[in-house]
């Protein structure tokens, strides 16, 4: 019976271990857990998503969605977990999350399958897609207004792939970023800045440029998802990011007053940097988050 009794203790024993063992599986989330830090990639240049702001502060709908992300590891970890924010670039946002020297990347980064092969990405959070941004009066619009003309694009974003793509007769000219491509397009340099909609919007507005340039066309030429960057094979982690990301999700569609406030402060017909429609985003979270389980209201 003695014997019994202690091969059940010792069963016992190994179970729970092999269950935390479990849930802190994966080097990142052992490494926020043992640090309490999640280091996080993000832009200071891509309003209304990750800036800097007149008082020098990071701002933004993605820098945001991290603290989202933050509040819910540091109330599944148990512990206090603190964001440190490091800025990333179109060109090395994809090593530093391949190579782990971050944890995370939110900005305004889009899914696309070539990326997938190195990186891993969390559900999307945002829509928007590729337009560009002309001098009023312009006769761009089109695709095909754009075959022979100069069109401003950062390098190895899915904006220059579009472009590329849809009208390969376009004359491409790098720019390191929009606040460039603004001065640019201002010389007469490019005849356009071709970019997501979204936040060439905001460049437009934040530039007090409504009179001379504007965004179109109506619908973009290629629709992208944005979403958060991962390492590869961290799958607790990644987990842990969708929850919090669906969660939110479901607190927009069920017109949750806090995650209500958190998107109309950015994105608000009236009040938000940078309009979009709320009708539009619920649509889509919608989509997003009939694949997943619905998080009970009380979780809020």
């Amino acid at each position: 019976m003695m014997k019994k009794k202690f091969v059940l203790f010792a069963l016992t024993l190994l179970l729970t271990a092999t269950s935390q063992n479990a849930v802190w599986a994966g080097e990142i989330l052992e490494r926020i857990r043992q640090t309490g830090v999640i280091t996080a990639g993000t832009r200071k240049d891509a309003t209304p998503f990750a800036y800097i702001n007149e008082k020098g502060e990071w701002v933004g709908y993605s820098i945001d969605i991290l603290e989202i992300i933050r509040q819910n590891v540091e109330k599944e970890l148990g512990k206090p977990i603190r964001l440190k924010l490091v800025e990333v670039t179109p060109q090395n946002r994809f090593n530093k999350v391949k190579n782990k020297e971050i944890d995370i990347e939110c900005a305004s980064s889009t899914f696309t399958w070539e990326r997938d092969k190195i990186i891993d990405f969390s559900v999307s959070y945002f829509a928007s897609g590729t337009k560009i941004m002309r001098k009023k009066g312009s006769s761009l619009g089109t695709i095909d207004s754009l075959a022979g003309r100069r069109i401003g694009v950062i390098p190895n974003t899915t904006n220059e792939q579009a472009i590329k793509i849809q009208q390969p007769a376009a004359i491409i000219v790098p720019i390191k970023n929009r606040i460039e491509g603004l001065e640019k397009l201002k010389k007469g340099e490019i005849e356009a800045i071709a970019g997501d909609g979204i936040v060439l919007q905001a460049l437009q507005l934040e530039n007090n440029n409504g009179d001379r340039f504007e965004v179109v066309p109506e619908f973009p030429y290629v629709y992208e998802a944005y979403a958060c960057m991962i390492p590869e094979d961290e799958s607790a982690w990644r987990g842990m990011v969708n929850y919090s990301l669906v969660k939110f999700m479901e607190g927009i569609i069920s017109d949750q007053p806090q995650q209500v406030e958190m998107y109309e402060k950015w994105f608000g017909e009236e009040t938000g940097v940078t309009p979009y429609s709320r009708e539009a985003i619920n649509d889509y979270f919608q989509g997003i988050v009939d694949g997943y389980e619905w998080i009970p209201l009380i979780s809020y």
